[in-house]
C-alpha cells in the first residue's frame, strides 16, 4: 500500500498520506489514506476547511439570504458555485457572492469599517433581501475583528434585516467537518426560537442535512406533502432562514446527512425535546 504524492502537492509534503495506491491482493480495506488531519491555513485542501464547511456545506443552500464572507476574496470564490443547491427563488444564493475583500492594510489597521459598509452595500444592492450570514474567515479571526457586535450594530441602524454570524475561520476545526459543527450550533444559540412560522398540519417535521443538490429535495418533499406532513424548515437546502429560526416548533427531526447536521438535532432533542429519526432518502425502498 504505498502512499502517494500528487505532483500538485510537492510544495505540501504533508499531503502525501491522503493518497494511496492500491497494491496486488489488497482490498479496499488495506489501502485507505489518511483522513481527519488538520487542515493547513492559507492553502487550497482537497478535504476543505471549517470554514469551507461552515458556508459552502450548510450556509449556502439557505436561498434568502445574502451571504458574505469577511475576509480575503479568494475565500468567498473558492467557495462558490461549485455546487448545484438549487432553490425556487431563481437559485438567488447560487448567482452571487459576496466578500468584504480584506487585503493586507486591513489586516494591519483592522476591518471592522469595512465590514459595515460591505453590509450597508449589499442590502442597498438587494433590497428586496432582509436577511444575512457573515462568515469568519482566518484572517478577519487573526485579527479579532468583532463581527457580532458589528451585526448587533447593523440591526439597529436598519431594523428590517436579520444578520446571523458563523464563527467559522478556517484553522477551526481539523477539516470542514469542523465548520459543519460550528454551524450548526452557532444557528441553534442565536437565531432557532426567534420566529414562529405558522403550523398548518398535526404533523410538523424538520427536514434537516438535507441540501437539495440537483433539486433532489423535491421527490422527498412530494412524499412528505403527500402524506399529510409539514415541513417547518429545511435544513439547509431551499431553505428560507425565517423557517430555520421556527426549528423548535416541529416535532420530529428527520435527519439526511448525519455527517453534517446531527449536531443541531442533538441540541433540539436536548433543548426542546424534539426527537431524531435517521433516514436514507436514497433508493427504491
Amino acid at each position: 500500500m504505498p502512499y502517494h504524492l500528487f505532483q500538485c502537492s510537492e510544495c505540501i509534503p504533508e499531503r502525501g498520506k491522503h493518497a494511496v495506491i492500491k497494491g496486488a491482493g489488497e482490498t479496499l480495506a488495506d489501502a485507505l489514506p489518511l483522513g481527519y488531519l488538520n487542515t493547513i491555513p492559507g492553502t487550497i485542501s482537497e478535504r476543505g476547511c471549517a470554514y469551507y464547511g461552515a458556508k459552502h456545506v450548510i450556509g449556502t443552500p439557505m436561498k434568502d439570504v445574502i451571504h458574505l464572507s469577511h475576509g480575503p476574496v479568494g475565500c468567498t470564490y473558492d467557495t462558490w458555485q461549485t455546487k448545484r443547491y438549487l432553490s425556487d427563488n431563481d437559485n438567488f444564493q447560487l448567482k452571487y457572492t459576496y466578500a468584504s475583500d480584506m487585503k493586507g492594510k486591513h489586516v494591519v489597521f483592522g476591518a471592522e469599517r469595512l465590514l459595515k459598509d460591505n453590509i450597508r452595500e449589499a442590502f442597498k444592492a438587494f433590497p428586496g433581501i432582509k436577511r444575512m450570514t457573515i462568515y469568519q474567515t482566518c484572517a478577519s479571526a487573526l485579527i479579532g475583528d468583532d463581527i457580532n457586535a458589528i451585526a448587533d450594530e447593523m440591526m439597529e441602524e436598519m431594523p428590517d434585516v436579520d444578520i446571523f454570524v458563523c464563527n467559522s475561520p478556517g484553522f477551526g476545526g481539523p477539516s470542514q467537518s469542523g465548520g459543519h459543527h460550528k454551524i450548526n450550533i452557532a444557528w441553534i444559540n442565536q437565531k432557532v426560537g426567534t420566529h414562529e412560522e405558522e403550523i398548518t398540519s398535526d404533523y410538523v417535521i424538520n427536514y434537516v442535512g438535507e441540501y437539495n443538490i440537483q433539486g433532489d429535495q423535491e421527490v422527498m418533499q412530494d412524499f412528505f406533502k403527500r402524506m399529510g406532513i409539514q415541513v417547518l424548515s429545511t435544513f439547509t437546502g431551499n431553505g428560507t432562514y425565517d423557517g430555520l429560526r421556527s426549528m423548535h416548533l416541529a416535532h420530529l427531526n428527520v435527519l439526511e446527512c448525519a455527517r453534517s447536521a446531527e449536531y443541531i438535532c442533538n441540541e433540539l432533542r436536548v433543548r426542546y425535546g424534539i426527537p431524531r429519526l435517521d433516514i436514507d432518502g436514497f433508493g427504491m425502498s
